[in-house]
């Protein structure tokens, strides 16, 4: 579709909706209508509810902040219909994409329900007039399954514009199915439940074990505190990852906690033993999903596997909870702890949708990316090696400290 043509698509669409693009701080304006379609959404995606997302947008966005579609029912703004958050083309970057980070592995936009069809069409009929140049939009780690998902690829399909998938993938999931509380256990082989009762046992005779679930925001406000401390104490504090080492993901932390759980969202898990957090877990809700954001557990600990036996604790919770379908674990591929708890996978994709009917654009577009990624493989491998290299080290010093 040419220049013309685009634009004459996208007033078409704004004649029946409005559609606007806002900065994060004109988007906050309007936080009751956003949480409105973010309850009344086709996919629930809480790291798009208000308090998650502009948290990030406030303490994340590292010079290049976000940009807020907005799709109304009218220029009355009433009724909130869709909202995208991007990162518009700029130089290295051929085509627009939904705006994300590390701490936020979902990119599925909120639409409305009834008229995520609708919704769905305007942004792309405003993003084709706004950027006529752009190769199409991005929607990293998409559930490829997904309601929104269809209806992408079937809007796609309907206006003759191709789709490109890159980092196709599977995570761990737990739902609500008839026997998957029982199953948890079931899953492991025996040795391994063998071994796990008797981690537990042993973890007792160091003094009384307690789960806890807190969910009151001032007690919320508190045990956010325990496990920024609790996480930099383990290896991500050692290797620089941890939300405290960085004072911008720190507050962000900090900020996402408050204002979720005000609104009930949010939940911290707290494995005790003998009055000690021993393993914490962070976990989000929105509309009947709930997401199991972080975990941290004490090394002191770690040969009673706490982090796994608070996810079996807080599993056995969240199956109990008949407002909770489906539990994202939003771990990496082949997770090594969380895989053999959960059976139960959800496929992912980053999906490029062209921008017009393709072409040469979207062809380089991709050809682009996979280089990128392929180039940023390489460069994490790199990392991995060094890392690697730096800890044999960091062993054999001590070593030969000890004897010496």
């Amino acid at each position: 579709m040419g220049t013309a043509a685009a634009e004459k698509a996208a007033i078409s669409f704004m004649e029946k909706l409005n559609v606007e693009i806002l900065s994060s701080d004109t988007a906050s304006a309007y936080v009751g209508e956003w949480r409105q379609l973010a309850a009344n959404c086709l996919e629930p995606n809480v790291f798009l509810e208000p308090g998650f997302a502009l948290a990030a947008a406030r303490h994340l966005a590292k010079g290049h902040p976000p940009h807020f579609i907005l799709v109304w029912e009218s220029a009355a703004r009433r009724k909130l219909l869709g909202l995208c958050p991007v990162a518009l083309p700029r130089p290295f970057l051929p085509f627009a994409r939904f705006w994300t980070h590390a701490q936020a592995p979902l990119g599925t936009p909120l639409l409305d329900r009834d008229r995520g069809e609708e919704a769905l069409a305007a942004i792309f009929g405003f993003l084709r007039w706004r950027e006529p140049k752009s190769a199409g939009l991005m929607f990293p780690s998409l559930p490829r399954d997904g309601p929104t998902a269809r209806l992408l690829i079937a809007l796609a399909a309907a206006e003759g514009r191709p789709v490109h998938r890159f980092a196709v993938h599977r995570r761990a999931v737990l739902t609500a199915a008839a026997g998957q509380d029982r199953g948890l256990e079931e899953s492991f082989r025996s040795k391994r439940r063998k071994n796990l009762r008797g981690a537990r046992r042993r973890l007792e005779a160091e003094g009384a074990v307690r789960f806890r679930l807190p969910s009151e925001p001032e007690e919320l406000a508190i045990e956010a505190e325990r496990f920024l401390a609790l996480e930099a104490k383990g290896w991500k504090g050692r290797r620089g990852t941890a939300l405290l080492k960085s004072p911008a993901q720190a507050n962000f932390a900090k900020d996402v906690v408050g204002a979720l759980a005000g609104e009930r969202k949010c939940r911290i898990a707290r494995l005790d033993c003998a009055g000690r957090p021993v393993a914490m877990a962070i976990v989000l809700k929105s509309g009947d999903r709930a997401f199991f954001w972080k975990i941290a557990y004490d090394e002191a600990f770690a040969a009673f596997s706490p982090g796994v036996l608070l996810t079996l604790e807080l599993s056995h919770t969240l199956l109990a909870d008949r407002g909770v379908a489906l539990v994202d674990s939003c771990a990496t591929a082949d997770h090594p702890m969380i895989d053999h708890l959960w059976r139960q996978r959800m496929t992912l994709a980053d999906v490029l949708v062209a921008g017009d009917a393709g072409g040469k654009r979207f062809s380089m577009a991709v050809a682009y990316e996979l280089a990128r990624r392929t180039l940023r493989g390489l460069l994490k491998g790199t990392v991995r090696r060094l890392r690697r290299l730096k800890d044999k080290a960091s062993k054999r010093a001590v070593v030969e400290h000890v004897i010496h």
